[in-house]
């Protein structure tokens, strides 16, 4: 039986990297898969792994089987130009929960900011793509972040849900920003049910007396789920690092992006 040749990950990368992509395609579909993910883990510039993941036609299976962290550093060099939704759809549903989970909070606290970029990569997936994700999202926290950039106005919201009166385009919906206006459009193509529901909890805020304390109660129950969510894949996957090292471990910020940068470190070191 033919055993696998032994390859160094990194340098293994490196040789990639430097080749046509031809021949790059063609030596990286040579390598056993255990190898191809050796590779990609061994490979920290995230744009560098991006490249690596297109070598072979498919690159689901690479994804899924890749630490979600090792793809939320590729997905995050792409956030805000729409390309990150040609890789989304590779992900499980599982891995699209945890990136989530990591990416949209910072201490503690939802980044509103990096929510509107993960929606908008999101608006520009596949419609059933999105809809798959959709049933993944939690649809209260959707509609309190976006409370003030999408106003339905009519009162009879639920009467006209229910006879399907009510699209995006309808007069009883305002919108902020066309940001707002593309995610909901999307949702609607994606899922008429979640529109609904989406619609239907929008509308339903501010029916209280105080909308502060009614948006932050969800942020708390939000937030409380997220924690038992996080608490369990730790224990069941054994990890012990908390979530402030996570959190270091995928900010781009303090990535090196040139590889080449801490072999120059390591050799004028050692000089």
């Amino acid at each position: 039986m033919h055993s696998p040749k032994i390859i160094v990950p990194r340098s293994e990368s490196k040789k990639l990297l430097s080749l046509s992509t031809r021949e790059a395609e063609q030596l990286f579909q040579s390598y056993e898969k255990n190898q191809q993910l050796e590779i990609l883990t061994a490979t920290r510039n995230p744009k560098a792994r991006e490249q690596l993941y297109y070598l072979v036609p498919d690159c689901t299976e690479l994804i899924q089987e890749s630490p979600t962290e090792d793809v939320l550093q590729v997905l995050d060099t792409m956030l805000g130009t729409g390309l990150a939704s040609v890789l989304l759809p590779c992900l499980s549903n599982q891995q699209f929960e945890e990136l989530l989970d990591i990416a949209v909070w910072r201490d503690g606290k939802i980044d509103e900011e990096s929510l509107d970029l993960w929606l908008f990569e999101l608006s520009e997936c596949e419609r059933d793509e999105l809809g798959r994700f959709l049933r993944e999202l939690d649809i209260r926290l959707l509609a309190v972040l976006l409370h003030g950039r999408i106003v339905v106005k009519n009162q009879y919201t639920a009467m006209l849900l229910e006879n399907e009166f009510m699209d995006p385009s309808s007069p009883g919906i305002d919108y902020a920003d066309e940001r707002a206006r593309a995610i909901c459009d999307a949702i609607w193509e994606a899922d008429h049910e979640i529109f609904g529901i989406f619609i239907n909890e929008l509308s339903a805020i501010g029916l209280e007396d105080n909308v502060e304390a009614e948006l932050a109660a969800v942020f708390d129950s939000v937030k409380a789920e997220r924690a038992e969510r996080v608490a369990a894949r730790d224990k069941e996957t054994g990890i012990d690092v908390t979530e402030e090292d996570l959190m270091e471990k995928v900010d781009l910020e303090s990535l090196t992006l040139d590889e080449d940068e801490e072999d120059n470190a390591s050799n004028n070191k050692d000089k």
